[in-house]
């Protein structure tokens, strides 16, 4: 049953992917425009790449400090951050030389000499000072993953006062919250001025940003003049576009596109293994939603076997805990698992157990006269999630249990106000290799993206400790205590993770994709005709 079920879904993801692809023409008419550009710009002798993706272009204002904006920034080439990661996710120099500390709560960071914001000031301790007091301030984000005293500007050298032990500042530094701007002289509106190879020239919340080189560049001159990154309404509009040369690179692909290019020698399919996590967050606000016997039997009801063949085409991992296996602090090693497979017979004895029965008849389970019907949002540039959505509908229906979907635009309007019961949702985990980032993010009480309300103060308590913690031993077994724990009051459910697939023409050179999906556009990114 489940497998046609997958096969119908799939089915009726590419029929609605065939109607939007005709209706829902923006992303094609950006397209279009974009490269009647490009053919401009080439005859002037210019070098234009453009990019396309569904849903990684969605900046919604021009400041670094705002929300989640930052990150966009980053992969346009537009910001950087005092520290980078590498390919094993290890901190790495970049406009900071080093970081010193002897005791975890004040460190030294030494910054280079030669950088320049794009307005063409130099980059001293006292601007980045100035721009991290900023992003302190308008960011809630930033004061839940570095705990900031006071910070201290001395010549090239910025010096971090910390509230309590960190050992993880490196890492933290590293993300794109944390980005380097010329705070004084940008006004977030059509002048932003950052250190990366690119400049913003033009900006179009959720439709185009139009980036230009930045001649003084630290690190070298940018191989490409002007590059556009166009958001594209759909899969089968964004398919068109990369196969007519209409963009030069998708980001972010669905996983059904990869089977289209994946044996044809103009492409390359570049899918490598991050922390991305899809997952089903619960509102436990909500009266039915607060019921652990009710998420307990929803999560009963996830295939993520069929689910990462079918839907995901092989390109996710089913999951069973929290983070993936390639971390040290992953997989199901060592816990206790309450819910370890695909069991639908289960859920509905589970829920009989808790008193659910349809006392009227109408296929709904009921009790003291409240029926078992929820509410499930997700958003439509990953037509993967709203899938998953309409299997999990079926599969509950079955056992009595009405789900009704709405795929919006945004659900970010949906979840402020409360409207839901679960959201199924996509993000990374450990971008930056450090535990911390999640927890704090999403399991804290309070955390600034703990949509699901949850709180468990002991949990609370070892994510403090975590943050003390230098031995990684210790860590290790910190963050694993606090997982079983989000297992055993099913805070959330964590069904796979995903690959992160870019496909690109093979006139696309010095690229790959990055395990952090932090990186995008560099100073090495070619195109060569």
């Amino acid at each position: 049953m489940l497998k046609k079920n997958v096969k119908k879904l799939l089915a009726l993801g590419l029929a609605a992917g065939m109607v939007l692809g005709m209706t829902a023409c923006g992303g094609e008419k950006a397209a279009e425009d974009t490269t009647a550009a490009q053919t401009e710009a080439a005859e002037d002798g210019k070098k234009v790449m453009n990019i396309g993706s569904m849903g990684y272009f969605a900046a919604e204002t021009m400041d670094p400090a705002n929300g989640w904006d930052a990150w966009y920034m980053m992969y346009d080439g537009t910001t950087e951050t005092l520290f980078k990661l590498d390919e094993n996710i290890t901190p790495t120099e970049n406009l900071a030389v080093s970081c010193e500390s002897d005791d975890y709560i004040n460190w030294t960071v030494t910054l280079r000499d030669d950088v320049t914001f794009q307005n063409g000031e130099k980059m001293t301790a006292e601007a980045v000072k100035k721009c991290f007091e900023r992003t302190y301030e308008v960011n809630d984000r930033a004061k839940g993953q570095i705990a900031i005293d006071t910070l201290e500007a001395d010549g090239q050298k910025l010096i971090f006062h910390l509230q309590h032990e960190s050992v993880n500042l490196l890492n933290d530094l590293c993300d794109p919250l944390w980005s380097v701007y010329d705070s004084e002289n940008s006004n977030y509106t059509d002048t932003l001025y950052c250190t990366g190879p690119y400049i913003i020239r033009e900006f179009e919340p959720y439709v185009e940003t139009v980036v230009e080189k930045y001649e003084g560049y630290w690190g070298g001159e940018p191989k490409l003049d002007e590059v556009h990154l166009i958001t594209i309404s759909d899969t089968e509009a964004i398919t068109m576009a990369l196969q007519n040369g209409e963009i030069d690179m998708g980001v972010a692909m669905a996983t059904s596109t990869v089977p289209v290019f994946e044996n044809d020698e103009n492409f390359v399919v570049d899918a490598v293994t991050t922390t991305r996590a899809n997952r089903l967050y619960y509102n436990m606000d909500r009266e039915l939603m607060s019921d652990p016997v009710i998420r307990q039997a929803i999560e009963m009801c996830l295939d993520r076997d069929g689910i990462a063949a079918g839907i995901y085409n092989n390109m996710a991992t089913p999951c069973w805990a929290i983070y993936p296996d390639m971390l040290p602090y992953g997989g199901t090693e060592g816990l206790t698992l309450s819910v370890d497979k695909y069991d639908p017979e289960g859920a509905a004895a589970l829920l009989a157990a808790d008193g659910w029965k349809d006392s009227d008849g109408d296929g709904i389970l009921d009790k003291d006269g409240k029926a078992l019907e929820l509410k499930g949002i997700t958003f439509a540039s990953r037509k993967e999630l709203g899938q998953v959505l309409e299997l999990l509908q079926s599969e509950l229906a079955a056992i009595g249990v009405k789900l009704n979907v709405e795929v919006l635009e945004s659900t970010n309007d949906v979840v402020a106000a409360g409207d839901y019961d679960l959201d199924c949702e996509t993000g990374v985990q450990a971008p930056t290799g450090n535990a911390q980032y999640f927890i704090n993010l999403m399991l804290v009480t309070g955390g600034s993206s703990n949509s699901s309300h949850y709180s468990n103060p002991e949990l609370d308590t070892l994510a403090a400790e975590l943050e003390k913690t230098v031995d990684t031993d210790k860590r290790t077994e910190l963050v694993r205590q606090m997982v079983q724990m989000t297992l055993d009051d099913h805070a959330m459910t964590v069904f796979n993770h995903q690959k992160m697939i870019n496909i690109y023409s093979k006139n696309v050179v010095n690229y790959h994709t990055h395990p952090s999906e932090y990186y995008l556009l560099d100073v090495n990114t070619d195109l060569v005709r």
